[in-house]
Order: structure tokens, then C-alpha cells, then sequence
């Protein structure tokens, strides 16, 4: 036991240069991440750039090349905008003269000419009817001819008083009634004619079928309407319009007609002297020839409602036509195009009056507004907003 020493186990000590290289493992941790960081930041710069760049090197929209013309203002008539109806002035229902089965009858939709066929009824019984007639016309003429002869030699005898003055009077008398029978029957012959005739029923004017009420083979009563014919080139334009407008009105002035987006002018043909006492209104017409549309078509109608005032004008091709809005396209100072809401009025000539917030110093696009947007660049012809491209008559 007095052998046994106790001895402290000292760890050994930590040399300087050990120390050092343990103090210095924190310091690689942040020199990474300080990399990582600046290499962030170099990445985001260089994604700037070409983000810039690409940008930069977008080419900008073309303007659009426009004409315009400037608004300005004149004495019109204030108008009201009523719906109205495109009509045919004849538009009849084609009937049968004759009685007799149908053999013929021409196609819904079909395009006729004045006199052209329509239907053809059986006119067998007629043609039978004529030859028996005919027949009968031979006999009676034959009893003429004879009459004739016997009174022509009862006045030879008459003169040598060879024959007795009651046998002449009588020859006289039969000669008058077979001629009279004859008369009567080439009448009877030229009624047969007719109603032959009437069995082909022809068009009283040119136009459209637009209908058909009976089928061939069908027995046809006389009265009975065939077919509907519409005259499909001679048109008006049917109005009813307020009482209180009647004094504005003046025969062949021209008014505004709005159809399909499209703006027609066309005169006043004529009006009724007389109004509905129920609606207070009366028909106006407006004269449509020659217009490529059909019987029924709705359209809307400008008429005058007061004396004339002064108004803005813009010409025609300025209005741009939508089916929920009406609108122009002004030029601001900027050369950007943008669109004002209009309601239209009276038209004169090639302009139209129209209300919106427009004023005599603002340019309108009268050419190539259809794709125009608002907002968007314009340019016009030698940079001069005054230019006018072209003048519709």
C-alpha cells in the first residue's frame, strides 16, 4: 500500500496554434454565405439588364393613319327618332276567278314578272262548253243565212205584188230573231273565252311569292285566295308618328334612316291627313326604292319635331355605328384617338347633326377609324390634322 501513489490525470493543454485553427471554423461558415449573398445580388442585377434590355429593344405600336375633319355647327332641325317598318305598296293576295281542280300552282319564294303564270285551274269543262257553243253559232248563222236569202226574194215579188205583204213581214221577222240569237250566242262564246282565260292566273304586277294557301289537286271556289305577291322593288317606309310633328313635315325633304348599322337618307313621300284618335298618331312614308331590303324589316326613322336651331355637325363617315352605342373619334393634343358618345339628329347633306360632348375646334376620323381603339396614336397625312383625304357627295 506505502508503493501506491495517487496521481492527478491533468488533461493536456491546448497549444496556441490548435486554438487558432478552432476559433477560425465560424469565419469559413460566414465567408459562404457572404458569397452566396453577392452572387444573389450579381444574378439579380444581370436578370435586370437583360429584363431591360428587352424591353427596350420592343418595338413600339405603329400609329394609325387617319383623315379627319373638323365638327362645326349650323342650323338644323331638331329631330325624334321613331321605329318604323319597311312595307310593300303592293302586297296582294292573288284569288281564283274560275271553279275547278288545281293542276299548277308556282313556288313559295319565286321571282315573277307582270303577267307571268301563277297557277292553272282545269279548264276542261270550259273548252266543251265553247265547242258546244261554237256548234250552236254554226246553226243560228245558217238560219241567218237562209232568212236573208228567202227576204231578199219575198221583196222581188213584194214589188211585182206577186206575194202577199204578211209573208214578207214574217220572213222580216225570223231574219231579226235568228240574227239577235246569233249575237247573243258569240257573246255567250266570248264569256267562255274569258273564263278560259281566267282559269291561268297570271301576275297583275312583278314580285316575290312570299306565300301559298292551297295545294295542287284541291277543288278551288271562286274567290279563294292562291298565293300572296309582294312587289319587292317599289318600298316605303311605314312610320307612325306623333300628331304634334304633322306641321315639320314637307314633302320629298330628305330625313335620316337608321338600318343594319347603316345610315340611309331618303325623302318623305307622303302622309295621312288623318290621325289615330286612340294613339294620337298618323302614318308618314318614306319612299324606299330600289333599297336591297325586305317587307318587314324594322328600322328606325329620324323626322323633324321643331323649327330649326343651331347644332353641331360631323360629317357622315365620322359616325362609327355599333348595335349598343354610337360614337366618334376625336383627335386630342397628344395625337391619341378618343371616343365620344354621340346621339344622332337631322341629316344635312353629307353631314349630320349630333349631340355629345363635342365643340367646333375638335377633328373627327372620317377614314380609318374602323380599327381604331381609343387612346391609341394616330398620324395623318403631312402631319396635318386638316387634311382632308376625301369628300363624299
Amino acid at each position: 500500500m506505502n508503493n501506491l501513489m495517487l496521481t492527478n490525470v491533468v488533461p493536456p493543454k491546448m497549444t496556441h496554434s490548435k486554438f487558432v485553427s478552432l476559433k477560425k471554423k465560424p469565419g469559413k461558415i460566414e465567408l459562404h454565405s457572404s458569397v452566396l449573398v453577392t452572387f444573389s445580388f450579381i444574378s439579380a442585377l444581370v436578370l435586370l439588364s437583360f429584363s431591360g434590355k428587352a424591353t427596350a429593344e420592343t418595338p413600339e405600336k405603329p400609329a394609325h393613319l387617319v383623315s379627319v375633319e373638323s365638327v362645326k355647327k349650323e342650323q338644323v332641325k331638331p329631330s325624334i327618332w321613331l321605329p318604323a317598318n319597311v312595307i310593300s305598296r303592293k302586297n296582294s293576295p292573288i284569288s281564283a276567278e274560275q271553279t275547278g281542280q288545281l293542276l299548277w300552282i308556282e313556288e313559295v319564294g319565286s321571282q315573277v314578272e307582270k303577267g307571268q303564270l301563277l297557277a292553272q285551274i282545269d279548264d276542261r269543262h270550259l273548252k266543251l262548253q265553247l265547242a258546244g257553243q261554237q256548234a250552236q253559232g254554226k246553226q243560228h248563222q245558217a238560219n241567218v243565212d237562209y232568212l236573208t236569202g228567202q227576204k231578199a226574194r219575198f221583196l222581188k215579188l213584194r214589188e211585182k205584188n206577186n206575194s202577199a205583204l204578211s209573208e214578207y213581214e214574217r220572213v222580216n221577222k225570223d231574219l231579226i230573231i235568228a240574227t239577235n240569237e246569233v249575237v247573243a250566242l258569240n257573246i255567250s262564246m266570248e264569256q267562255t273565252l274569258l273564263a278560259l282565260e281566267k282559269t291561268s292566273i297570271k301576275a297583275p304586277f312583278a314580285g316575290n311569292i312570299s306565300k301559298r294557301f292551297v295545294h295542287v289537286g284541291e277543288l278551288i271556289a271562286v274567290g279563294r285566295p292562291l298565293v300572296q305577291l309582294i312587289d319587292t322593288k317599289n318600298l316605303d317606309i311605314k312610320i307612325a308618328a306623333p300628331i304634334s310633328i304633322a306641321p315639320f313635315l314637307k314633302k320629298g325633304s330628305k330625313v335620316m334612316v337608321k338600318w343594319n348599322q347603316t345610315l340611309l337618307e331618303l325623302p318623305v313621300r307622303t302622309w295621312s291627313q288623318a290621325g289615330d284618335q286612340a294613339s294620337r298618331t298618323f302614318d308618314v312614308r318614306l319612299a324606299a326604292d330600289g333599297i336591297e331590303m325586305l317587307a318587314g324589316t324594322p328600322v328606325t326613322v329620324s323626322l323633324p319635331k321643331q323649327s330649326p336651331r343651331e347644332a353641331i355637325l360631323v360629317p357622315r363617315d365620322a359616325l362609327i355605328l355599333r348595335e349598343n352605342e354610337t360614337y366618334v373619334l376625336t383627335i386630342d393634343d397628344d395625337k391619341q384617338a378618343q371616343k365620344v358618345s354621340v346621339l344622332i339628329g337631322q341629316g344635312v347633306n353629307r353631314w349630320v347633326s349630333v349631340t355629345g360632348a363635342l365643340s367646333v375646334s375638335d377633328s373627327v376620323v372620317v377614314r380609318g377609324g374602323e380599327r381604331l381603339q381609343s387612346g391609341e396614336k394616330v398620324r395623318f397625312i403631312n402631319d396635318k390634322k386638316d387634311v382632308v383625304i376625301a369628300q363624299v357627295n
